[in-house]
């Protein structure tokens, strides 16, 4: 679905990707209302100053994709665009750190604030991330099989990455990225005994890094076992089970759920998931999952449909970003996973994770202008 004609304007871009990226972001906007209600009264005096910020954020986010699809992608190839990105993306992430600049929200140094502004500098970094793999890759898919030429040097970019986000500390976010770039490098062609050596220095090292912090290894054995403190480190799993039992096949009606009185921790933020469970039920999560399925669907068609190799990368490293931590974050909902604290993307409350999915979004729909679908 590329071009039709009418008698007013040719459309050049995917309809049902754009339909499907504004569903997600009109109900992740409801349930950010719904679920955040009494949150921003208890902190702000007020049930809307929430939602407000939200939208502010949506139009923000919204214009900027609308700007993104309109240029042509491949402008942003160049190498002085890639090295400038990457720089901003290392030095906000570095930012963090220092006093003045750098944020701290609870036990971690995330978000830098410069000119008044504040952003999440990892949510940046991902954008940076996204354009360093295509490009990359798009020149070096014939040496994607040499490690020495075709991996390390992602591996090493992918280190650096990780290690200043995990220091902040924000291990869900850095294993994210971690997992994220082998799977396109396996995309690419990376050759199995190259993934399995890998994964073999990278899975014990990342249960290294989970068991060193109390925080973490409590997060580690309440997944295992909620019910062995249940008030505890268990409670937030124990209340997100709670509210899909609630909301049964069709929930207790928008706005009627009585988890987000304080008994479910962050339900505006990671556990926005079980707000939907509880309020819109079974049937309410299943239509969520299912725009995320046409999402990542609709961008894999796009990237099979250009016969540009930057686009085809830019693409696939996009949609499978975004649809990663979406499944991440469901998983840790649902129960099935360990808390990460990973936003779902549309859905959670916070200023920088959307733009940036809505960025990403600009970026699949400038591909889909000249792709063939």
């Amino acid at each position: 679905m590329r071009k039709y004609d009418t008698d007013e304007q040719e459309i050049d871009f995917d309809v049902i990707f754009l339909l499907t990226t504004l569903l997600l972001l009109v109900l992740g906007t409801v349930m950010v209302y719904s679920s955040s209600f009494f949150v921003s009264k208890e902190i702000f005096g007020s049930g809307i100053i929430m939602t407000k910020k939200h939208i502010f954020h949506v139009i923000i986010g919204t214009i900027v994709m609308l700007g993104i699809m309109s240029i042509d992608y491949r402008r942003l190839k160049s190498k002085p665009v890639l090295v400038l990105a990457i720089c901003a993306g290392l030095v906000s992430l570095c930012l963090c750190f220092v006093p003045g600049i750098g944020i701290t929200g609870g036990h971690a140094k995330r978000w830098v604030r410069i000119a008044g502004f504040t952003f999440q500098a990892s949510e940046l970094m991902k954008i940076v991330l996204i354009l360093f793999m295509a490009n990359f890759l798009s020149k070096k898919t014939r040496n994607v099989q040499d490690f020495k030429t075709g991996v390390l040097p992602v591996l090493i970019v992918i280190a650096v990455t990780g290690l200043l986000i995990f220091i902040e500390p924000d291990f869900g976010t850095a294993a994210t990225i971690g997992l994220w770039s082998l799977i396109i490098l396996f995309i690419a062609g990376m050759q199995w005994r190259h993934l399995l050596g890998i994964a073999a220095v990278a899975v014990p090292l990342a249960a290294g890094m989970m068991w060193m912090a109390p925080y973490r290894r409590a997060r580690l054995t309440a997944f295992i076992d909620p019910w062995a403190d249940m008030h505890g480190i268990g409670y937030q799993i124990i209340q997100s089970m709670v509210a899909f039992a609630k909301g049964g096949l069709f929930g207790s009606g928008l706005g009627e759920g009585t988890q987000k009185l304080f008994f479910l921790p962050a339900p505006h933020t990671d556990f926005i998931l079980s707000a939907v469970g509880e309020e819109l039920g079974l049937f309410g999560v299943l239509v969520v999952i299912a725009l995320f399925a046409v999402w990542i669907w609709r961008g894999f068609q796009i990237a099979r449909g250009t016969n540009d190799s930057f686009g085809f990368y830019l693409v696939i490293a996009s949609v499978t970003l975004v649809g990663l931590q979406a499944i991440l974050n469901m998983g840790v909902a649902m129960s099935v996973l360990p808390t990460t604290g990973l936003a779902l993307p549309f859905f959670s409350y916070g200023g920088s994770t959307l733009v940036t999915t809505m960025v990403i979004s600009g970026l699949i729909l400038s591909v889909s202008r000249s792709a063939r679908l």
